[in-house]
């Protein structure tokens, strides 16, 4: 199986929370398998942290698979791990399990299951996800797995019927997106220097404010004013009228 992303991309903005996210994911996965919580609001770069990460693992040590299904069962976990790694699919759940917990257990590489939009998924299916990975009964997990979801995730964890499996989660991360001082050059880094030199403070802070910190609000809401007023200074009175524009849309 091969790393889910291949095709070189651009280099993210290092925003603060962005890379000590990073760090902690990092550093855990080599330890060992784990259990991983990565939570952010819609925007905030998680999946873009995905890639980071995955860049950032040893392709000969680690395997990644990633999973953003919506809603897939119990069995329909099974399925996408049995053909993720290449395995037949016997008669029944329980025998596709069987197979595909001794692959595991077989693996010369670490496979990393990243599970994106987790506040999406079944209860029946996230403990479908714990039971694979600790299915080494005599061992660590099997797998490592990072939860990645919405902030909302987190009150479903803590209720009674999904509280072993928060118990488990040694790494807690929140992408909370860019502090004021970091928008300038966050824009520099996606936009180029002209277009983003063009803002002026006032115009900064107030997208800031509009975007509530969030990486791809910002971008968007910058792009929208550099639309409306392709040339000259970008006044903090021209972002009003351009993201006026866009609420009235």
């Amino acid at each position: 199986m091969k790393n889910v992303f291949v095709a070189p991309l651009p280099a993210p903005y290092p925003y603060r929370d962005f890379q000590e996210a990073l760090k902690r994911l990092k550093a855990a996965m080599t330890r060992g398998p784990a259990y991983a919580l990565l939570l952010g609001e819609s925007g905030t770069g998680k999946t873009t942290l995905l890639r980071a990460l995955s860049a950032a693992l040893d392709r000969q040590r680690f395997q990644v698979l990633y999973l953003c299904h919506g809603q897939p069962s119990p069995t329909g976990l099974t399925r996408v791990l049995a053909d993720a790694l290449h395995l037949p699919l016997r008669r029944s759940r329980a025998e596709t399990s069987r197979l595909l917990i001794q692959t595991l257990r077989d693996l010369p590489s670490r496979l990393l299951f990243w599970i994106d939009e987790v506040q999406l998924i079944r209860e029946e299916t996230l403990h479908e996800i714990r039971l694979l990975a600790e299915a080494n009964l005599d061992g660590p997990p099997l797998f490592s797995v990072v939860l990645s979801a919405l902030p909302e995730l987190k009150d479903r964890l803590l209720a009674p019927q999904l509280f072993p499996l928060w118990r488990r989660i040694s790494v807690r991360v929140t992408l909370t997106g860019l502090v004021r001082e970091e928008v300038a050059a966050f824009l520099a880094h996606i936009l180029g220097k002209e277009p983003a030199s063009r803002f002026t403070s006032e115009a900064l802070a107030m997208i800031f404010e509009r975007a509530r910190g969030v990486p791809a609000q910002v971008h968007s809401f910058a792009a929208e004013c550099l639309k409306a007023r392709p040339q000259g200074p970008i006044s903090a009175e021209a972002v009003g009228e351009a993201l006026d524009g866009i609420d009235e849309s």
